[in-house]
């Protein structure tokens, strides 16, 4: 079991990013947690150590990314978890365009420039150091009602791994994990608060942590840790992609209701 002395976790208020933040303190690593809602993140943190740092951080935001970036160069984490991101449900054209601007932002931007300075901060400084970068089975499909979100995370998976093989030889590790679906807020968040059903294929946040902390500890470079989604993912590659995709998109119409341009938030 790999130890690190501090680690750097986005999107801690909740979900996969808690249940991160509290496996490692069990580790007795030191902690920096972001997250958009300051109050959340307090909660969420409330029975870690007191050094716990918290930092309210809307990684949509360039200036909030340049504050965290300020932080890292500060205090050289030795472990970076990009966690933050969201996804929504229904076709890209009934979206409003500001929010898919924002969904690229944190979950394309945000990784990009947080691994790309945390890089530069340990060579700079001679330190080794491993970026965890959160990613999806999604992003292995062009993902019908869902196609923004899996190209964002299409593109973490190939942008993860050819940064693996940039610095591997300097001893900085970049390692790719693509969770299948966790029982969080995500979908609740995709849908706009539709009702959702059950599913038999969701893992606890806390399994899927305990799932994740393996992966870390092999340094594998990427990682489906749900074994079915690593099944789907094997056969979708045989597949034609027209099949494929009509499958995809079955799978999310019970999932959203595609909102009248009154409903949106522009």
């Amino acid at each position: 079991m790999l130890k690190y002395s501090l680690a750097l976790v986005t999107g801690a208020s909740s979900g996969l990013g808690k249940a991160l933040s509290h496996a490692l303190s069990k580790r007795g690593t030191s902690l920096i947690l972001t997250a958009r809602d300051n109050e959340k993140l307090k909660q969420a943190a409330s029975d870690l150590p007191d050094s716990t740092q918290l930092i309210a951080c809307d990684l949509s935001s360039n200036r909030d990314r340049k504050n965290l970036v300020r932080k890292i160069q500060e205090q050289q984490p030795d472990l970076i978890i990009n966690n933050a991101g969201f996804g929504l449900y229904g076709p890209a054209y009934s979206q409003p365009f500001s929010d898919l601007e924002k969904m690229v932002e944190t979950n394309i931007q945000a990784p990009m420039q947080l691994s790309i300075e945390a890089i530069r901060t340990w060579l700079k400084l001679g330190k080794k150091g491993t970026l965890l970068n959160i990613s999806s089975a999604a992003g292995f499909f062009s993902y019908p009602n869902f196609c923004v979100y899996a190209a964002t995370k299409a593109f973490v998976n190939h942008f993860s791994q050819a940064l693996h093989e940039e610095t591997r030889k300097s001893g900085i590790r970049v390692l790719t994990v693509c969770p299948g679906q966790i029982d969080t807020n995500f979908r609740k968040i995709a849908s706009r608060n539709f009702p959702q059903q059950k599913n038999s294929l969701t893992m606890s946040a806390d399994y899927a942590a305990e799932c994740v902390l393996k992966e870390l500890d092999k340094g594998k470079a990427l990682s489906i840790i749900d074994w079915r989604y690593k099944i789907a993912v094997g056969i979708g590659r045989l597949l034609p992609s027209c099949f494929t995709q009509a499958i995809l998109e079955r799978s999310l119409k019970e999932r959203y209701t595609i909102h009248t341009k009154s409903d949106r938030r522009e």
